[in-house]
């Protein structure tokens, strides 16, 4: 069963969010001209202009003013210009005017619950939401550019990472067909592969990849967790098959993604690889195939240790083909 909620914001709501961070209005009852105890006027503390803007967002304030001499944050709920008093200098008072508006939906599927925030105009990934000030990780509404609106997982706690991929608990069937692994599936708070059209768009800009990979604390593995990072991650159009070129690695336990450098993507119905034989069908899972892999990260989700050489989620070069992992996290970054 689908459940949504929707928060609406109004002028009660506003009201009620402002009395958490409103404080007195005697310093700015001495600049600006307004009707004293305006319940449509918020003082905050904010550390810099993204973090005014951000939360005056929170407050539904079309209009703020931000001091940078006292980090001081004004929101301006109902109205839209106020006259300053003489002696206030430019520097001092740097007023800005939201165009966009926010909106925040959750929506339930069993026991997965998810927070779903979408912006307006839409960002064009994770890392652009990040530079405005937004630090929670979630879902969030995003637009590449050339592309349509997408929703994604952020990683915000680590910089503004989209992610792309992840596998954590065996839920979603990855073992799908070529328009799937185009258009994307999955659930955005759990297991999901974002889609080869949008990860080609996200990747027009010069790109990073990290991967976070994680096993069975029952197998005792050593290691436990390792991560690998590249600094140059593009896939090219539909096209060229989706063309992987990576490189760059520097990470804590072996480079398995390397080898697959300036291959095709390959799906079970849309054989792309080096080998006789159909390298998908034969190792369960769809990916840019050589002839076949040392990273198999959309395999069949197989509980770690195993005897199904090279089917399930592998990464060769640290835990070889016969263990599967238990999370994998792959996420991309716009270079900064």
């Amino acid at each position: 069963m689908l459940l949504i909620f929707v928060i609406i914001h109004s002028f009660g709501t506003v009201q009620s969010l402002g009395n958490e961070f409103a404080t007195s209005f005697f310093e700015i009852e001495k600049v600006f001209q307004f009707p004293k105890n305006d319940p449509s006027l918020f003082l905050i503390q904010a550390k810099s202009l993204i973090s005014c803007s951000f939360h005056c967002q929170k407050l539904n304030s079309p209009s703020f003013y931000y001091f940078e001499n006292n980090a001081t944050c004004f929101c301006c709920s109902g109205h839209d210009n106020y006259t300053g008093e003489e002696g206030q200098t430019d520097n001092e008072i740097i007023h800005g005017k939201r165009t966009e508006t926010v909106s925040t939906t959750y929506t339930q599927v069993g026991s997965l619950k998810t927070k779903r925030i979408h912006k307006q105009p839409e960002p064009i990934d994770c890392l652009e939401l990040f530079q405005q000030g937004y630090t929670e990780d979630g879902v969030y509404v995003i637009k590449p550019t050339g592309s349509s609106t997408t929703d994604v997982w952020c990683d915000m706690t680590n910089g503004g990472w989209t992610v792309i991929q992840r596998r954590q608990d065996g839920s979603e069937d990855f073992y799908r067909n070529w328009e799937e692994y185009k258009q994307g599936f999955g659930n955005r708070s759990g297991e999901y592969w974002l889609g080869l059209e949008n990860i080609h768009h996200f990747t027009k800009s010069n790109s990073s990849l990290n991967i976070y990979m994680e096993t069975f604390q029952k197998d005792n593995m050593n290691p436990f967790s390792a991560f690998a990072e590249y600094s140059i991650f593009k896939i090219n159009d539909e096209s060229d098959k989706y063309r992987l070129t990576v490189g760059g690695y520097h990470g804590s336990c072996g480079d398995s993604m390397s080898p697959h450098n300036n291959c095709q993507f390959s799906t079970k119905d849309n054989d792309n690889d080096d080998r006789t034989g159909n390298c998908a069908q034969d190792y369960g899972g769809a990916w840019w195939y050589r002839s076949c892999h040392t990273a198999n990260l959309n395999g069949l989700y197989l509980n770690g240790v195993n005897t199904e050489n090279s089917r399930g989620i592998n990464w060769y070069y640290c835990w070889g083909f016969y263990y599967s992992l238990k999370n994998v996290v792959m996420k991309m970054r716009r270079d900064m």
